[in-house]
């Protein structure tokens, strides 16, 4: 087991470096298109961040484990919006919150946020409903590439002299590290389960969630400590967007599946809408994120932890 355990901690550490590499050539890839800040920030982070989670995914559908996939999303969504927000804002001091996400992005990222845990309440996913997940992921990327191009400013940062075709090579290269190290990691975690006879989802939604959520800590915590409280927030929201839609689309796509253990889901889906209607509150009550309100999301992910203990005793 500790062979496992080591192994699991191994490929989550070079599935964490491999996506933060990601990320560096998808916005130097970016700089060279001229794609605008804004877009950078709430589409190519946001998607770039969720790749752990889509890799995970696919890989888990494909060994038939998608409540590996199930756990880990609902897990990342989690500790996104709590644990990682909340510590990104605390290092800051506080996280500045635009005009926009507190007028729009936060209301479109409740509403698809809820919607895979409405299509779970017969225990099931289905390809039908996996491919309705995927046209939302469509829309709301439509949304903000289209409609909200008066936020766009050209981004200049990042500047690389590498060629365009460099930068191409150099990503293919980091992408086939993640999904090598993302198979590690699934097979790894599906002997742990056995071996310590917890069900594939709780293990998805807390082992699997908080080693893909590494990237989201990574990006948060330095776009905060540079005072980029857009890059926070657009990495934070758009990332549950693309975890709740993208990734479960896909998953159910390829394995249509039925919830092993309805109880943990249920604790963590009361859990999630919970953040989300806390998150909710303090973006539409003022413009920032304060310290203390970092706190109480913080706390709030402790909490989620001892009530899931408490729940399965």
């Amino acid at each position: 087991m500790l062979t496992y355990l080591l192994v699991l901690i191994a490929a989550a550490l070079v599935l964490a470096r491999s996506s933060v590499f990601l990320i560096d050539k998808l916005t130097a890839i970016a700089v060279k298109l001229r794609v605008s800040e804004y877009l950078v920030g709430f589409v190519i982070m946001a998607v770039a961040t969720s790749i752990p989670e889509l890799i995970v995914g696919i890989l888990a559908a494909l060994e038939n484990d998608p409540n590996l996939s199930l756990g880990n999303v609902i897990g990342s969504n989690i500790a996104n919006m709590s644990l990682i927000l909340g510590l990104a804002a605390l290092i800051a001091g506080g996280i500045r919150v635009q005009i926009q996400v507190r007028n729009r992005e936060m209301i479109f990222t409740d509403l698809i946020g809820v919607a895979p845990l409405v299509m779970l309440l017969d225990q099931r996913l289905s390809r039908t409903e996996g491919i309705v997940l995927l046209a939302f992921f469509f829309l709301y990327m439509y949304n903000l590439i289209f409609q909200s191009r008066e936020y766009h400013k050209v981004t200049t940062d990042h500047r690389t002299e590498r060629p365009l075709w460099r930068e191409l090579a150099l990503f293919g290269a980091g992408l086939a590290v993640l999904v090598a190290s993302a198979q590690v990691m699934v097979s790894a975690s599906e002997k742990l389960a056995l071996l310590l006879g917890i069900p594939m989802i709780l293990f998805g939604i807390f082992a699997v969630a908080l080693s893909t959520s590494l990237p989201e800590l990574t990006t948060s915590i330095s776009a905060a400590i540079r005072r980029q409280s857009g890059f926070v927030m657009g990495n934070i929201l758009g990332s549950t967007v693309a975890n709740s839609t993208l990734v479960l689309g896909i998953t159910a796509i390829i394995q249509p599946f039925t919830v092993e253990n309805p109880t943990i889901l249920t604790v963590s889906a009361v859990m999630l809408v919970l953040t989300l209607l806390v998150l909710t509150f303090f973006v539409r009550t003022g413009y920032r994120i304060t310290r203390i309100e970092s706190l109480v999301l913080i706390l709030g992910y402790v909490v989620y932890l001892a009530a899931t203990e408490l729940f399965l005793r």
